[in-house]
């Protein structure tokens, strides 16, 4: 039961996110992809079974914004999470460079799947002004986690440039 804490945590915060949180980050209509973030980190440090199972219940709390979408969401999400847990175990990525690329490439597939699944009029346009830009300002959301998790950056260091 300890060990699921964390993950009811992370489910807690991907709510919260959807809820509150999703309108403040926004900018100029280009919102963080905290859920695709949150899969992707899972797949990266934990094993199929885990990040599968937490990709469908991260689907389930998303589509409580739209439940018509459920089981698609549901199927997405555990799809990314075993995609996303194979192409680690296969490539190696250890440098910041690879991981950032991976987190890139999992939100740019998981925006383009919603992408065609909503069937916009104007898929270039679209895929240009939200698929694209959400990537990348969820991978520079993902850069600041890994410099933190690296100790790259520490809040010693920080308060020293001030």
């Amino acid at each position: 039961m300890i060990k699921l804490i964390p993950y009811i945590l992370y489910l807690w915060l991907v709510a919260m996110y959807q809820v509150f949180l999703k309108d403040i980050t926004s900018i100029y209509g280009v919102t963080i992809n905290l859920p695709v973030l949150l899969v992707l980190g899972v797949a990266f440090y934990k094993s199929e079974v885990i990040a599968c199972w937490f990709g469908f219940f991260v689907g389930l709390v998303v589509s409580a914004v739209v439940p018509q979408l459920m089981g698609w969401n549901m199927l997405i999400f555990a799809s990314v999470a075993f995609l996303a847990f194979h192409v680690v175990i296969r490539l190696n990525i250890e440098s910041l460079y690879a991981r950032l690329l991976f987190i890139l490439g999992g939100v740019l597939l998981y925006n383009i799947i919603i992408l065609l699944l909503y069937r916009s009029d104007s898929i270039i346009y679209s895929f240009l002004t939200k698929s694209l830009t959400s990537a990348i300002y969820t991978t520079i959301i993902a850069w600041f986690f890994f410099l933190f998790k690296d100790r790259r950056i520490t809040l010693q260091k920080f308060r020293s440039i001030f």
